[in-house]
């Protein structure tokens, strides 16, 4: 009974965080984020630990782009460092009226995406867009989270790292650059910072993807 309820409040916590109704954000046609983020790999850095595992520092990420989609973890493996991802884009793929010619799709840490039309052409939308294993670094951050949504612009911060169980062999690679594809393309970034740059008071109903 101890388990039961104790898994219930889990997931109302869940629920209230990441998975009940938000909005969408709709923002003017335009490109919000006309540059490609930067990636500075970290020849050697100390790893530190983070709820029993280890993190290892691979990279400096510096972002700003717009959120196409996220999606909620909370009893997958990685869950217990990683609790959202967020599929973020670039340059055209930050243009509103070229994003709304796309589905984006989250599911199982994997991000999929499709255009019937392709109103640009397909590694352009491939090579300017990421899907990022969020690790709140910070509370704060953790409750800065819970008001993004789909749409807004963004500004993130932080270090992209490989992930370490301290318990079994369990291990989770980064990507350090958004020219890869398939297993280990996606990055895990410990967030450091988080800021909203652009969003709307009046959006449309909508869910989380």
């Amino acid at each position: 009974m101890k388990k039961l309820i104790v898994l219930l409040v889990a997931a109302y916590f869940a629920w209230d965080f990441y998975l009940k109704p938000a909005d969408v954000v709709k923002l003017e046609p335009g490109v919000e984020a006309d540059a490609v983020p930067t990636l500075s790999p970290i020849t050697y850095s100390d790893a530190f630990t983070y709820k029993e595992h280890e993190l290892i520092p691979k990279a400096d990420l510096d972002m700003r782009g717009k959120v196409l989609s996220q999606e909620p973890y909370y009893f997958d493996r990685g869950s217990d460092v990683s609790p959202v991802d967020l599929a973020m884009g670039w340059k055209m793929m930050s243009d509103q009226a070229i994003v709304d010619k796309f589905t984006f799709r989250q599911n199982m840490r994997w991000f999929s995406w499709h255009s019937e039309g392709m109103p640009v052409k397909k590694l352009e939308a491939r090579f300017n867009m990421a899907n990022i294993h969020i690790i709140p670094s910070t509370e704060e951050i953790t409750m800065q989270l819970k008001s993004v949504r789909t749409g807004d612009i963004i500004q993130i911060n932080g270090l992209l790292v490989d992930v370490k169980s301290k318990k079994d062999a369990w291990y989770w690679k980064t990507s350090t650059t958004f020219m890869d594809n398939g297993d280990h393309a996606d990055e895990i970034l410990w967030l450091e910072n988080l800021e909203i740059l652009k969003t709307e008071e009046a959006s449309v109903d909508g869910q989380k993807n």
